[in-house]
């Protein structure tokens, strides 16, 4: 992952990182690391931020070709 990560994002892009609220859901907490990983290796960014509404807001950007 990139430095400069706060320790959320550290957190929700852990592969298998599930918060508590949602371990009795389905998933297994790979999707984000995926899109994280997916994102950097084409040269863009991904980040956080918790929403006003509850739960997290996440965006990327990628580099126009």
């Amino acid at each position: 992952m990139v430095s400069g990560r706060s320790a959320i994002e550290v957190r929700v892009f852990a592969r298998f990182y599930r918060a508590v609220s949602t371990r009795t859901l389905p998933g297994s907490g790979l999707g984000l690391p995926i899109v994280a990983q997916i994102v950097e290796r084409h040269g863009g960014e991904i980040w956080v931020a918790q929403s006003e509404h509850g739960g997290a807001d996440v965006g990327f950007r990628l580099p126009t070709i």
